[in-house]
């Protein structure tokens, strides 16, 4: 199973007369990069949110947004009245005009507003934690969904990489003996005495350059061990696949370099496409 690096989550959670949500995005990062905006009042419990959250999504660009509504007009802020009317008595002492013209200045004035408690309840704290989970469990299952389709893409990339590797591996022991017999045809059109143990020792020189054999074994044991990591019943593995996506290229450059022969350049070209594939995907793999 592989899990996406990218997703969406949501919850909501009713508590204290107020409705409380919470808002998770994930996009691609290298390592875990915890973003919050929270209303000042739960400010007091983001340690304890990235601790949560950095157990349960792992990796990404995390952005957490914290909305709280009030549903009970009777927890709205209240009116300082005494300053209010205190600041239309000193507004009337430089200007007398009535109280209808003076309100909407006073009101833009400080301490209007009654100091509300910023203190949480254990409840509201419980409501917290709670919202927090159910969004990254939603998130969660977000990201499995899209790693499904990960996954798919890259198991058919690896098929068509192995699919080529296995035509190449086919036509290499042929291809070597067709250029050992080009090589002497071409010396006997020549018609000149040669030595015979000198022509071995050269053949052997160009034809050990063009053998790829040790690089198709190399390319089989990375392909395998993507498979398998790809298999893994792990959260975390898009580290891991890009290093061995890293190997697979090097083994299939090795390749193209040596191969010396169109009709297998034009397979290793393929390869180089489905391996392109798989390390954009990976990418966004957790």
């Amino acid at each position: 199973m592989i899990f996406s690096m990218t997703g969406y989550g949501k919850a909501e959670h009713n508590v204290q007369g107020k409705k409380l949500r919470i808002e998770i995005k994930s996009l691609n990062s290298k390592s875990l990069d915890l973003n919050f905006r929270v209303p000042s009042r739960y400010r007091g419990l983001e340690l304890i949110a990235r601790k949560e959250l950095a157990s349960l999504l792992h990796r990404g660009k995390i952005e957490v947004n914290v909305f709280e509504e009030w549903g009970d007009a009777q927890q709205a802020a209240k009116l300082n009245a005494a300053v209010v009317e205190h600041y239309l008595d000193q507004l009337k002492a430089i200007q007398p005009l009535s109280d209808e013209t003076l309100l909407p200045l006073a009101m833009r004035l400080p301490n209007v507003l009654a100091p509300t408690s910023d203190d949480l309840l254990d409840e509201e704290q419980e409501a917290f934690i709670n919202t927090l989970k159910d969004a990254a469990a939603t998130l969660i299952s977000y990201r499995e969904q899209e790693g499904a389709s990960i996954g798919n893409d890259l198991t058919a990339q690896l098929a068509q990489i192995t699919t080529q590797h296995k035509s190449i591996a086919e036509e290499a022991t042929s291809r070597i003996n067709e250029r050992r017999q080009k090589l002497e045809d071409n010396l006997q059109q020549i018609a000149v005495e040669y030595d015979q143990e000198r022509l071995e020792q050269e053949l052997v020189y160009y034809l050990e350059k063009w053998d790829i054999n040790e690089e198709l074994v190399r390319l089989s044991h990375h392909v395998d061990y993507f498979t398998s990591t790809l298999a893994e019943d792990t959260p975390t593995k898009g580290k891991k696949l890009g290093f061995i996506a890293q190997e697979m290229g090097r083994e299939i450059n090795t390749i193209g370099s040596k191969a010396n022969d169109a009709g297998l350049q034009k397979r290793v070209v393929m390869m180089k496409d489905a391996l392109e594939r798989i390390k954009e995907q990976v990418l966004n793999a957790l």
